[in-house]
């Protein structure tokens, strides 16, 4: 099982990355949605919030909007996911990536994971 210190570095690095990447997020989800990433095994969750092809930084704090997209992993999966040792929709079609979220929200965000 990863540290919650691995996990928040790794969701730095995936929004970062994404945030880096504004063009496609604008495209991708032009709207404002908030992200809720809930990890069971350490019983925590990370929010963060896609605006104008922007993407926070991941907070513990929730946001007071209502959440869009909820996604519940292990904290060993999301690290492969960010590394890149494991895809979005191989973990998704298996089950170590639960997502909540309208049909559309999922594709678009298929598109950027």
């Amino acid at each position: 099982m990863a540290t919650k210190a691995e996990v928040t570095r790794a969701l730095e690095l995936l929004m970062a990355r994404l945030d880096g990447n504004d063009g496609a997020v604008r495209s991708a989800i032009p709207e404002r949605k908030v992200l809720h990433c809930h990890i069971p095994d350490l019983g925590t969750s990370w929010f963060s919030v896609i605006e104008d092809g922007h993407v926070s930084a991941p907070a513990e704090s929730p946001v007071p909007d209502a959440v869009d997209v909820t996604l519940q992993v292990g904290s060993d999966d999301l690290i492969d996911l960010v590394e890149g040792r494991a895809s979005f929709l191989s973990s998704f079609l298996t089950g170590k990536v639960r997502v909540q979220a309208s049909m559309l929200d999922l594709l678009r965000l298929r598109t950027l994971l």
